[in-house]
């Protein structure tokens, strides 16, 4: 953290824990991390370096970064937000979301993980204020069937990575496809899917990586990227540091195969450009409460985001309810 940002912050001016470059830096043991627990994670399973190369691909799941998720969250959505995640996984993007005042919507074919999250979800609620959580257990190709189109504020996810990790099989589950062109085919389908889905204005963030399988590289981000420009325009491109310590035991075995680690993965973010309206009162509605933003609002013919719209930015925002947002969780309650 710069030093500038740093008389921000004891200025009360700046609300971020992060600075908002192109490359954020691994981190664990946050607050938020310490709040999130991934029974089926690596930091569950502590392996011994033979043992991990041993087990080949898809013995132990890799946790998401809790850290990630947050930096995420607070960049592109605000409080009371309706959050959507066709690949829901297990407690970390759930919680998280929640914690921080989200509302989310996720879809997992696995009973057994959303289980995971709403035992860990209903017990913070007990402690906490939280924003409402709905999972549902059914393959997100069938998304159409729980929500109407132009609802999610947001689109966050991190999808499987083909079958590099092997997840327990179930109707509709992605890595117990055999060939990458099926993979592919499925996944286009459901990301289609997801984009209709989003308000004009809002954001589509998926985090993931290229990966290899027999030493063959497989341009997976590229992929996605193609899939969703079809649809939305690409607004931002972050590179995420995984921890190296996870790494370790593979370095022999990269240098004898004459190719580097991946010791980092991308966010990708999209959104939903309709028109200029709709994009300037999304930012607007995003940055109001945020204080480094009412400082330099004075500058309004700086921002884009404010161009052209100062009256509105003097009246009080409030966002009224969404009666279709409410009565989705009404069973949850």
């Amino acid at each position: 953290m710069t030093d500038y940002v740093e008389r921000l912050r004891k200025q009360g001016l700046y609300e971020f824990s992060y600075e908002p470059k192109s490359f954020w830096e691994y981190g664990r043991g946050n607050n938020m991390d310490k709040l999130v627990d991934d029974l089926k994670s690596y930091d569950h399973n502590k392996v011994d370096s033979k043992d991990f190369i041993k087990s080949g691909r898809g013995s132990f799941l890799s946790k998401f970064n809790s850290e990630y998720a947050k930096r995420i969250i607070e960049m592109w959505s605000k409080e009371d937000d309706f959050i959507v995640d066709p690949f829901a996984g297990r407690s970390s993007r759930p919680l998280v979301s929640t914690l921080m005042g989200r509302n989310y919507v996720g879809f997992d074919v696995v009973k057994d993980n959303l289980q995971e999250a709403r035992e860990q979800y209903d017990t913070l609620k007990k402690e906490r204020r939280l924003g409402k959580l709905k999972l549902i257990n059914t393959s997100s190709e069938n998304i159409d069937d729980h929500l109407h189109n132009g609802v999610a504020d947001m689109i966050m996810t991190c999808p499987p990575y083909f079958n590099i990790e092997k997840y327990e099989s179930a109707d509709g589950q992605l890595t117990d496809i055999k060939k990458y062109e099926d993979f592919l085919f499925i996944y286009k389908f459901i990301l289609r899917k997801c984009c209709n889905k989003l308000k004009p204005g809002g954001f589509f963030a998926v985090v993931l990586a290229n990966f290899r399988i027999d030493g063959k590289l497989y341009d997976f981000c590229g992929d996605t990227k193609n899939i969703l420009k079809q649809e939305l325009d690409f607004h931002d491109e972050i590179i995420l540091e995984m921890s190296p310590a996870k790494r370790h035991p593979l370095y022999t075995q990269a240098i004898t195969n004459l190719n580097c680690l991946k010791t980092h993965e991308y966010c990708l973010v999209f959104r939903k450009e309709n028109n200029k309206e709709d994009l300037i009162k999304r930012n607007n509605d995003i940055n109001w409460n945020r204080p480094l933003v009412k400082d330099v609002y004075r500058h309004t013919d700086r921002l884009f985001w404010a161009q052209g719209k100062k009256d509105w930015l003097d009246e009080k925002l409030g966002i009224s309810p969404n009666s279709y947002f409410n009565k989705l969780f009404e069973e949850e309650e």
